[in-house]
């Protein structure tokens, strides 16, 4: 399955995405990260993609007993302030197996958490519904002491997903201060510091990654600290997958 994600943060609270590498109008736009993906069916509308189940079986035929069987997602050239969570976890003890099953519905995140290092938990505080084309742009508050999420509408150019956090959103000068993002099947899977008074766009299609390791779901990861990580690229047509480790490669078969 093919997809791409690109990452763009502005000032204030009226931009619109034009182009894939995200050009936004007002000032202050930060560089964005481009994250090109080579699994197929790009060509599948975002309906059909969020009406299909996928899965992935991961069999543990190493001699690796004491971690998670992980799936996470990655940009090529991730901008250093952009996390990847694991996304989903589970252990899988030697000789054993586990099974992830998702469907492409996305979703906005924030958590507690604003000091964001691998092993590090973003602590979610609320996941709510987007749509790439219906609900597509939020505004989050800090309100009262905690987090909240306005409703979604439908602000951004289709395909993108965009937060926009006010001027109560705590920023790197606070202990308040937390984490915001997307994610996909009701939980996080990318998530930035706060800040008030800025905007952050996401413009997506996923990279799927397996990996060994002892993160839980929800805290960041760091590639360099996995073992032995493996992109898992759908072909076209294909909906599930069954990819075994033997402790130094991995081997996937992929079926309908």
């Amino acid at each position: 399955m093919t997809e791409k994600m690109s990452v763009s943060r502005r000032k204030g609270l009226a931009a619109l995405g034009l182009a894939l590498g995200v050009t936004l109008l007002g000032a202050g736009v930060a560089p964005s990260a481009h994250a090109t993906a080579s699994a197929a069916s790009g060509s599948r509308s975002t309906t059909d993609l969020a009406a299909t189940s996928y899965s992935v079986t991961i069999v543990n035929n190493s001699a690796i007993d004491d971690e998670n069987a992980i799936v996470f997602q990655q940009q090529p050239t991730q901008p250093s302030d952009v996390h990847s969570l694991a996304w989903l976890s589970k252990m899988c003890h030697a000789g054993t197996s586990v099974t992830f099953s998702w469907t492409v519905d996305y979703n906005f995140v924030w958590g507690q958490t604003g000091t964001l290092k691998p092993g590090v938990n973003y602590d979610a505080g609320q996941i709510i519904p987007a749509d790439l084309d219906t609900a597509n742009t939020v505004p989050l508050s800090y309100i009262d002491g905690g987090f909240k999420f306005g409703a979604p509408t439908s602000g951004a150019a289709s395909g993108s997903l965009i937060i926009n956090q006010d001027d109560t959103v705590p920023g790197p000068d606070s202990s308040d201060q937390g984490s915001v993002g997307i994610g996909m099947s009701g939980a996080g899977t990318f998530v930035v510091a706060t800040k008030p008074d800025t905007g952050v766009q996401f413009e997506i299609t996923p990279t799927y990654w397996l990996a060994f390791g002892s993160y839980t779901a929800g805290t960041v990861v760091s590639e360099d600290i996995l073992t032995k990580p493996y992109q898992l690229q759908f072909p076209d047509g294909a909906t599930k997958a069954i990819a075994t480790f033997d402790g130094k490669n991995w081997t996937v078969k992929y079926g309908g």
